[in-house]
């Protein structure tokens, strides 16, 4: 039976669909899901800025009054020394690390430090210390002797000596105030693979080493040496870490600066 209408009996024949408008809604409907996939698909994240020097920033140098002995007069002036030290550094939180926070402070930086002013001081008398003329040099001197002691060179997130970076167990090596690399923590790489037991310094020889190495002496392109103790190496680690100081100690000032 057909399921046309007659038309003689004053009856239309239903329309036929368009095939055309049938795909076309599809399609329509196709695209609108894959739009909705392609949105809900993860975008790569932008790279991570570089990071950059802050502040200034003031901290002691020391949570206790330092006192040395001054040239002449049989050596029997001293010096008895508060000072803050005006700094930059990537992250703020270094400087009170380095001085124990709310405990201790790192016996090795107090170790170093007093040892520094130590030999400054014994080069200079009373009167070199206490001329005002002369007392700018005085403390220029003590600020070049204390940076490299505040900010040494350091290896990923570690912050002194003592710590290893958390990520690849790296830490720097005994002779690492030796080290005449310079420039700042994040303007140097080095280049780890604990399989292959390689590290490269920015574009530097390739350095194989066996794994007991407890000061390893590494170098870039430009000769410039750096010592790293590999015996925490995290056996799978690959990767880049930055290498460099942290910081840079800009001023020292007197907090208390009394002769006797």
């Amino acid at each position: 039976m057909s399921d046309k209408k007659n038309p003689e009996k004053g009856e239309t024949e239903t329309p036929k669909k368009s095939k055309a408008g049938l795909f076309a809604g599809v399609g329509l409907a196709v695209a609108c899901a894959l739009g909705a996939t392609l949105a809900t698909m993860a975008v790569p994240e932008p790279p991570a800025p570089e990071p950059v020097l802050q502040g200034p920033f003031v901290s002691k140098l020391s949570k206790k009054d330092i006192t040395v002995n001054l040239a002449g007069e049989g050596s029997r002036r001293y010096l008895v020394m508060a000072l803050n030290a005006e700094y930059f550094a990537y992250d703020q939180s270094y400087v009170d690390a380095r001085l124990g926070g709310s405990g201790p402070e790192d016996p090795l930086y107090t170790a170093m430090l007093k040892d520094a002013l130590l030999k400054l001081a014994a080069t200079r008398t009373r009167d070199q210390v206490v001329d005002l003329a002369l007392m700018d040099a005085f403390l220029e001197d003590v600020r070049e002797a204390v940076d490299p002691i505040l900010f040494p060179v350091c290896v990923g997130d570690s912050h002194s000596q003592s710590m290893a970076d958390t990520a690849s167990g790296l830490k720097v090596g005994e002779s690492i105030m030796r080290s005449t690399l310079t420039g700042f923590l994040h303007q140097h790489k080095l280049v780890v693979d604990a399989q292959k037991k390689t590290l490269q310094l920015d574009k530097g020889p390739l350095v194989v080493f066996q794994g007991r190495e407890r000061d390893l002496r590494v170098e870039n392109e430009n000769k410039q040496t750096v010592y790293l103790d590999v015996t925490g190496l995290n056996p799978d680690y690959s990767g880049e870490l930055p290498i460099g100081v942290p910081g840079q100690v800009r001023r020292i000032y007197r907090e208390q600066f009394l002769v006797q």
